[in-house]
């Protein structure tokens, strides 16, 4: 699995004895369960994960298209329309 870490500047990992080192692509090859704990310690994230192609919800209020449909991240608003309805 493909990490990537929250300081640019770090060039390799150790975790539980074992030290992985940053490759080319400014990623971190790591193993699944060693990749899923980096994770979870919130100072990696998995690369390759973007919300290019997702659907949102635009605001009621403001219009402001906002990834999470439970309140707008501009105005608070809770009135939420789906993108694939309009």
């Amino acid at each position: 699995m493909r990490i990537i870490g929250s300081d640019k500047n770090l060039k390799s990992v150790e975790f539980e004895g074992k030290t992985v080192n940053q490759q080319k692509d400014g990623t971190f090859h790591a193993d699944q369960d060693m990749a899923k704990k980096l994770v979870s310690s919130g100072d990696f994230a998995v690369a390759g994960i973007t919300f290019r192609n997702a659907k949102g919800f635009i605001c009621n209020e403001c219009d402001f298209v906002n990834v999470f449909r439970d309140k707008c991240g501009k105005c608070g608003c809770t009135e939420l329309t789906p993108e694939s309805e309009t």
